[in-house]
């Protein structure tokens, strides 16, 4: 997972350029290495769980269509800031659901990184 976050790390360059503060642009790339690491660890689990790595690809490139959730609303002085708990709290809730639901959605595929019954892991 890690790995996966690491090879985001050239965007650096990228917000140099546009930010010309190097400062903020290591902020945002530490900030974009943390939650690609986590999309790394999800993405493990999906080739784990499911043995596809169509799966991986749907879902990367679903993440990079979607990009990172936008917590304007946060802010003050923006239009919905108002209601920014209730909308934090269907963040909240989509999490769980999310979480919840990673176990059941990726069961019943053939587990083609296990070993066989009574085979040891060490053996491979």
């Amino acid at each position: 997972p890690l790995i996966f976050g690491l090879a985001h790390a050239h965007h650096f360059v990228e917000h140099v350029r546009r930010l010309a503060d190097k400062r903020a642009a290591c902020a945002q790339v530490v900030f974009q290495l943390m939650y690609t690491s986590v999309f790394g660890a999800y993405a493990t689990f999906l080739l784990l769980r499911t043995g596809s790595t169509v799966a991986i690809i749907l879902v990367h490139s679903f993440c990079n269509r979607m990009g990172f959730p936008d917590l304007s609303f946060l802010q003050e002085g923006h239009e919905v800031h108002p209601w920014r708990w209730a909308f934090l709290a269907v963040y909240v809730v989509g999490i769980i659901a999310f979480g919840s639901l990673l176990w059941p959605a990726t069961a019943g595929f053939p587990p083609i990184f296990a070993c066989a019954p009574g085979e040891d892991a060490a053996d491979h």
